[in-house]
């Protein structure tokens, strides 16, 4: 439709499918197969509506920043990418560190950007334990405090584990939180 825009058309065009699918393939309907296939077709929209969702984000003012990349070890970026989108689509500044990032390349990325949002993704269960490996690092580092850490992935581990703040293996439920956490700091700035 002309005049629509590309932020319009991430949020309820493709946000919607995408959940669909989601949904289809947490009911065992669809299998990873048409999961790979319909994340495949986001990122190729991605691709096109890229540009114009920059030009839309320059014309708001930024919910925060976020800092995502998966963990060394680990080359899977689908569930990454997609979240990277729903947050973009949802007013996040998001630097993506892609994919097999180490422990030093987050904290210097951290260091730089000073995000309020750090989040990691792991697919396989061997490279889980990489998330403590990261926040210790970022601990070591005097950063840990100042960030709101997310984890993410099938493997299901436990955030107080290896010290983050939450897991989400649902990047809708992952955009949901990390706006919460959003909404709540700036309630908590304006009471100081």
């Amino acid at each position: 439709m002309s005049g629509t825009s590309a932020t319009d058309i991430v949020i309820n065009g493709l946000t919607p499918g995408l959940k669909k699918v989601g949904e289809k393939f947490k009911t065992r309907e669809y299998f990873l197969s048409e999961l790979i296939f319909a994340a495949h077709i986001m990122n190729r929209c991605m691709k096109v509506l890229e540009p114009k969702l920059k030009e839309d984000a320059e014309k708001t003012s930024s919910v925060g920043k976020a800092v995502i990349g998966t963990v060394k070890g680990d080359l899977h970026d689908i569930g990454k990418n997609v979240f990277i989108t729903l947050m973009r689509s949802s007013g996040f500044d998001v630097i993506d560190l892609g994919v097999d990032v180490s422990s030093e390349k987050f904290v210097e990325v951290v260091k730089k950007h000073k995000p309020e949002i750090l989040g990691m993704s792991a697919l396989l269960t061997t490279t889980v334990e990489y998330f403590k490996i990261v926040i210790d690092a970022l601990n070591d580092a005097g950063l840990r405090d100042k960030l709101y850490i997310m984890i993410g992935g099938p493997p299901h581990v436990s955030s107080e584990e290896v010290g983050a703040d939450i897991y989400c293996n649902n990047a809708f439920v992952g955009v949901e939180k990390a706006l919460e956490h959003m909404t709540r700091t700036k309630m908590e700035s304006s009471k100081e």
